[in-house]
């Protein structure tokens, strides 16, 4: 049994108790195991002490997108999208160790504090009838940004999704028997979350700026995907404490917006498509980058199984979607080209210049994450299937295998099992070869050289590592469409919330 690397750092940083609903089946890599025994507490204090609140003169609650430096003070930006990563983090952690006392449930106040006030502050993208809830930036005390050249990509439909999928995940926290919180719930988050989905509900199909930079206007994939997410979580926990009545519509919505996240995908080539504004000669994009990769991971859900509308790590179109990506980095990338038995590093999308257009951490830490979540869930679901879809993908792992479904316990089975997971570890143990010798993971490294390019410390990189820790220890999130813990066939261990009897099933 591989030991809890992330529950003894959290135990004995900042003083969490474990809350046991991770299988540790996986066979041990020393190699990974000391990585992540040096790299997760690095990552939480970054994330806790170096990247916000006062320690760096910010607000209570507020996340900036990288350490501080003197002479870059446009990095001293209180960038929603990437603060709200940040706080899922918070709470995938605050999650694990089910601790009312836990250090980190002062942290996520204050971020709900930080959140409701984004909402209420009239900005230059205008008021909470106008268009205010999308605005995409604020300053350190939760002011305006008024520089104009710091405001590209403002405002951004992806805000009130983000923003509203924060507070929902922690209302489903507070709701825990443990916690027992739902009046709180009822009175001050709620408001806040419909305040966000009546927004989502109206505005869902306005064009935006992405998410990457330099931004295009148009539609986009991550953007839709979680509005979808928020507005069925939203409906769903809107029937659990009672407030029917405020979403009335939601799911149905909810449903037309799925629809419009399959017109993403390019079924001649068998990816998905990271935006609507794809001729790349008038200012467009291929398509082809990672935010598809990064919504697998954001929007798992082990309930769902290997649902390819909502693009599961485990699904013929997440993996199809691998496939082709991936490919296209491992051209674009000299590194990548000498890389074995692993999956190629990724960037941000094809034509990305920022930095020089280099290989991101975050996005390479993700490919592994999926791949461990993928495992994990035909696991749980007691088969793997291959479809016309992800044939491509499995056959970079068995030039024989064919069409059909294949039974755990199949040789068949076991041998892709295997050789996906040597892949999935063997990205780590590359990824770990090339982090910085203090820990601190920055956005990018050379696309050549594989050496850490600064800025430091970079916010999505400390998130990426806590989720691909996690999912090598196969830690089982909750479900965010439908507000329980998976169920699991085999040996059950105590667990402080799931099913009635308290107990969640974990090993198989």
């Amino acid at each position: 049994m591989r030991p809890l690397s992330i529950l003894l750092v959290l135990t004995a940083a900042i003083g969490v108790s474990a809350s046991p609903y991770i299988n540790t089946n996986r066979l041990d890599n020393p190699k990974i195991h000391a990585y992540f025994d040096k790299e997760v507490p690095v990552a939480l204090d970054v994330l806790r002490d170096d990247i916000g609140g006062p320690s760096i003169g910010a607000d209570p609650g507020v996340l900036i997108t990288l350490i501080p430096e003197p002479d870059h003070p446009d990095y001293n930006i209180f960038w929603l999208r990437d603060a709200c990563l940040g706080y899922l983090g918070w709470l995938g952690e605050l999650e694990l160790s089910n601790d009312p006392h836990s250090p980190l449930r002062a942290l996520v106040d204050d971020a709900v504090h930080a959140l409701i006030r984004t909402q209420h502050l009239i900005n230059p993208s205008g008021n909470i009838f106008t268009g205010g809830l999308e605005e995409a930036l604020f300053d350190l005390h939760i002011d305006l940004i008024t520089i104009n050249s710091w405001r590209i990509g403002s405002p951004a439909a992806d805000g009130p999704p983000l923003r509203a999928v924060v507070l929902l995940k922690y209302a489903d926290w507070l709701l825990r028997p443990e916690q027992n919180n739902g009046t709180w719930v009822a009175d001050v988050l709620w408001p806040a979350i419909n305040l966000d989905l009546q927004w989502i509900a109206g505005h869902w199909n306005a064009s935006s700026w992405d998410l990457w930079w330099p931004p295009v206007w148009g539609g986009s994939y991550w953007t839709s995907s979680v509005q979808y997410r928020a507005l069925r979580a939203g409906a769903r926990l809107s029937r659990e404490i009672g407030r029917v009545v405020d979403t009335a519509g939601y799911d149905g919505i909810a449903s037309t917006v799925l629809d419009y996240t399959k017109s993403f995908w390019n079924p001649e080539k068998g990816y998905m498509t990271e935006t609507t504004i794809t001729n790349v000669s008038e200012g467009g994009r291929s398509g082809i980058g990672c935010a598809p990769l990064t919504v697998s991971v954001l929007n798992y859900d082990p309930t769902l199984g290997c649902d390819s509308a909502t693009f599961q790590p485990c699904s013929d179109r997440a993996l199809s979607s691998l496939k082709v990506v991936g490919d296209a980095f491992k051209e674009l990338f000299p590194i990548n080209k000498g890389l074995q038995e692993q999956f190629p590093f990724f960037g941000f999308f094809l034509e990305d210049q920022l930095y020089g257009g280099q290989v991101q951490y975050f996005a390479s830490f993700n490919v592994a994450e999926q791949i461990f979540d993928a495992l994990d869930t035909w696991d749980r679901l007691g088969e793997l299937e291959v479809t016309s879809v992800s044939l491509k993908f499995f056959r970079d792992f068995d030039k024989t295998i064919r069409i059909g479904k294949y039974k755990r316990g199949s040789s068949t089975y076991e041998r892709l099992k295997t050789v996906l997971n040597k892949y999935a570890e063997n990205t780590i143990i590359s990824l770990a070869e090339r982090t910085p010798s203090d820990f601190i993971i920055p956005l990018v490294m050379d696309k050549v050289t594989g050496k850490p390019i600064p800025p430091r410390g970079a916010l999505r990189s400390q998130v990426a590592v806590l989720g691909a820790h996690n999912a090598y220890n196969h830690v089982i999130p909750p479900s965010w469409a439908n507000g329980r813990a998976p169920k699991r066939l085999g040996k059950q261990v105590p667990c402080n919330y799931g099913d009635e009897e308290g107990q969640f099933p974990v090993g198989l």
